[in-house]
């Protein structure tokens, strides 16, 4: 892609004198494409187009525009309302206003209302017009150059955002992987130790109530074998929906391992414990009786122990607690869910 530079060596350039005074249009012209004049540019590629009446520069193809040079005033109009003209239509084109040295005071106020430059007309047209025209169209040049690289640079800004936001959406996909269970979905035992030694730092330095329960699935290891294992996942994942619809949304369910589940509990007193317990249990029993299919025997045992009861000295004992209810709850067909009051302690 040619840069603007590249452009204008290779565009011609136009340039429109708004003059009444047709010697001094003549001469403003002879100025700029004489050959020994001091604009870089070369003499071929320099347009000059004089107009003796700002009507007919508003009656001319904007498109044309590359350097507007105006006399201060007209008999119908004035250099200021070619001025505000081009600023309307194109404000990127320098408009150099023009004047007699009687007319300096104007040249701080045409400045102001936004022109390029402000050409004295003293008779030295030869050497200071080519200069004049020459400085606003390298002004130009650079305002240009300096319009892409903003552009550019937005850009580039723009996709650098883009990709921070599908790096940020990766990350937290690989976060929510590195945390979950493939089969179920739900936490895995990494996520469930990290969650639990937070959670058990927060309840004995504050005491809040904490509760954990530990659930096996009784008689899966049969149907696994006899149903084969895409019915055992099944039933997985029929375990994992009925943790995740009968629990609070600030306990933390996550598959143990095999055939085993917990539920971490926070501010969670044993009565409101061993009540979602009884619940999940029932829940589980309806799920799988409603499977029409072959005669499914699974059930859950839960065993439910709470800090504040067995007293533990740290979360892996509070884990065991539950863990030793869970079994007395298998060992007891009469009882679905035990709740851990006086856990054996481990002896060193």
């Amino acid at each position: 892609m040619n840069t603007p530079k590249n452009m204008i060596q290779k565009c011609r350039r136009q340039v429109l004198i708004i003059e009444e005074n047709t010697a001094t249009a003549e001469r403003l012209m002879a100025a700029l494409v004489a050959p020994q004049s001091q604009t870089t540019f070369p003499k071929e590629q320099i347009d000059c187009t004089t107009l003796s009446s700002a009507g007919q520069f508003f009656e001319s193809d904007p498109s044309s525009w590359d350097v507007v040079v105006t006399a201060l005033n007209f008999k119908e109009g004035s250099g200021f309302d070619v001025l505000s003209f081009v600023q309307g239509l194109r404000p990127e084109v320098p408009v150099i206003m023009m004047g007699h040295p009687d007319e300096s005071e104007v040249a701080v106020e045409a400045i102001k209302a936004g022109a390029s430059d402000y050409l004295m007309l003293t008779g030295h047209e030869m050497i200071t017009f080519p200069v004049t025209v020459q400085k606003c169209l390298a002004l130009q040049v650079i305002r240009t150059e300096n319009d892409d690289l903003h552009a550019d640079l937005s850009h580039s800004l723009t996709e650098l955002a883009v990709a921070n936001r599908e790096l940020q959406q990766l990350i937290q996909r690989l976060e929510i992987a590195a945390r979950t269970d493939d089969l179920t979905k739900l936490s895995n035992r990494r996520w469930l130790n990290l969650m639990l030694e937070n959670r058990w730092e927060e309840a004995t330095r504050n005491g809040i109530p904490l509760a954990f329960m530990m659930i096996d699935l009784d008689g899966f290891k049969a149907c696994n074998d006899n149903l084969g294992h895409q019915k055992g996942d099944e039933i997985l994942r029929l375990a994992a929906r009925v943790l995740e619809a009968n629990c609070r949304s600030i306990d933390i369910s996550a598959r143990f391992g095999g055939d085993e589940f917990c539920v971490l509990m926070p501010h969670a007193n044993p009565d409101a414990a061993l009540q979602i317990a009884h619940r999940i249990a029932s829940a589980f029993d309806e799920a799988v009786a409603a499977i029409s299919e072959q005669k499914i025997n699974v059930s859950m045992s839960i065993g439910v122990a709470h800090w504040q009861i067995t007293n533990p000295i740290s979360a892996d004992e509070l884990v065991r607690h539950a863990d030793e209810a869970m079994y007395k709850a298998k060992s007891d067909c009469d009882k679905r869910v035990v709740l851990s009051e006086t856990p054996s302690r481990w002896v060193a």
